[in-house]
């Protein structure tokens, strides 16, 4: 059976318990990281703690305390305890804002739990389409990733049923956003482009991550605005995720896209970064 982490103590899964009108469970309003770990060991932890902060400020909760040293020592006991201390395991660290009145967002009653699974890494490509609405790059949420995730599962389930991977968001300004599980990047040549944080898109830590890793090895990467010409006029497309990384976009649009150098080489830099 699995074991769990909640406030501080590991629990069987069948003892884990949350209160019906926890604010978290009724309206979705919580904060999760989603981390990989190789080996026993969580990657990036200080990148996704530091998001989660950001976030936590966002909403407007300070009784909150992220102790990045014992909580990466709850993940390795955690990934032990349920036998995931050799290979890929996946994270899931998540911060319900816990019971309270519905006109204030800091109760003081927030609390955390933990889950894992494991993850089976493999070389992969996926089949792109556009989302049928636009994300909101003005909402107080833009950014944010939050337990209200109805959209991101709707925007998956629909692509399934139209013969697609993922589905590609634009903006209420007609711009590049995001995927819906993932952040885009363009190749264009020998350089990469991908959305600003203005488009609204999650600060994924792994965007973050080749963004450093490009800048560490000469490779241009333009951070900016992005519409629908840059895309026809890219030479490949490619999403990041914490979990899977990079991943090349086969298909998009009716067009097809042989796997590109350039990715291939970013590909491994995220590979190597992950053994360090």
């Amino acid at each position: 059976m699995a074991i769990v982490w909640c406030n501080g103590k590991f629990l069987e899964e069948t003892e884990f318990r949350v209160s019906p009108s926890d604010r978290g469970l009724c309206y979705g309003f919580s904060l999760f990281e989603t981390i990989l770990a190789v080996d026993g060991q969580p990657q990036l932890l200080i990148e996704h703690l530091r998001r989660l902060k950001s976030g936590l400020l966002r909403l407007n909760i300070h009784n909150v305390e992220i102790d990045e040293s014992g909580l990466r020592q709850v993940m390795v006991g955690l990934l032990k305890r349920n036998g995931m201390d050799t290979g890929m395991a996946r994270i899931r660290f998540a911060i319900s804002m816990g019971l309270g009145p519905i006109n204030l967002t800091d109760s003081g009653q927030a609390w955390e739990w933990m889950t894992t699974s494991k993850v089976e890494l493999t070389e992969e490509s996926l089949r792109l389409t556009i989302a049928p609405w636009r994300k909101d790059n003005e909402s107080m949420l833009r950014g944010l990733k939050t337990g209200n995730y109805a959209e991101h599962l709707i925007a998956l389930d629909m692509a399934r049923h139209e013969g697609f991977d993922e589905m590609l968001f634009f903006n209420t300004s007609d711009e590049l956003c995001e995927a819906a599980m993932a952040n885009v990047f363009l190749i264009r040549g020998k350089e990469l482009y991908t959305p600003s944080l203005d488009s609204g898109c999650l600060p994924g830590v792994t965007r973050e991550l080749i963004i450093r890793l490009a800048a560490d090895k000469r490779i241009p990467c333009h951070v900016r605005a992005l519409n629908k010409k840059d895309i026809m006029k890219a030479d490949g497309i490619f999403l990041t995720s914490s979990i899977k990384g990079p991943v090349w976009v086969s298909s998009f649009q009716g067009s097809a896209y042989l796997v590109h150098p350039l990715f291939s080489a970013i590909r491994t830099l995220w590979l190597e970064n992950m053994k360090k």
